[in-house]
């Protein structure tokens, strides 16, 4: 079971370092997310991240950088998936990997061909959207599985910490994306080992 980590919204003091200490313990892929972040701030949140993860870093905005850094691939959100726009910049840029976030099962098969992956939100209660409540039947994964030949590998995003981590695993769910659990914890390394042990 893959896991995903996505930054949090507000740069943290020592992210940097502890994203690079999460790919040396492991950590398959990371999502780089910033809303606020402009391009520059995002090219020099990427070279403070060792050359030798650069390929797990993936993008979901200022996507030229994929290029520049040699990075692992985009990540689309639903404001930008669907515009053609997007697709032909990604055909000029040509990424490792494309992935995009869903909060259905039939939205995922309608699109199912156009990813390596994809993220369904909320599996369980979020930690860092307050109030965002759990509203994907885990049974769906197994059963896309069955009717899709081509159905892009899951990652369950939303709420996942130790607790239940493995209920995705039983689920038939390829991944997990992290957030909350890592990033708001007293000790954000400690809660990403953790979470590793469950997998």
């Amino acid at each position: 079971m893959n896991l995903i980590l996505i930054t949090p919204d507000h740069f943290l003091e020592q992210e940097c370092a502890l994203v690079n200490a999460c790919f040396a313990y492991g950590l398959q892929r990371l999502h780089l997310r910033k809303k606020k972040f402009s391009e520059q701030d995002y090219r020099n949140y990427i070279g403070s991240i060792d050359t030798a993860f650069h390929q797990r870093i993936v993008l979901t905005e200022y996507f030229g950088l994929l290029t520049e850094f040699d990075l692992g691939g985009v990540h689309l959100n639903s404001h930008i998936r669907d515009q053609p726009a997007t697709w032909e910049e990604l055909a000029a840029l040509q990424p490792r990997h494309t992935s995009a976030s869903f909060h259905s099962w039939d939205e995922i098969n309608a699109a199912a061909n156009n990813f390596d992956y994809v993220l369904i939100s909320p599996v369980f209660d979020s930690i860092s959207k307050k109030g965002y409540k759990a509203g994907i039947d885990l049974k769906g994964a197994a059963i896309l599985k069955q009717v899709n030949t081509n159905c892009p590998g899951i990652v369950g995003l939303g709420g996942v910490q130790a607790n239940n981590i493995r209920l995705l695993q039983a689920a038939h769910f390829d991944g997990a994306a992290l957030l909350g659990a890592v990033w708001e914890a007293a000790d954000p390394f400690a809660a990403f080992r953790e979470l590793c042990k469950h997998v």
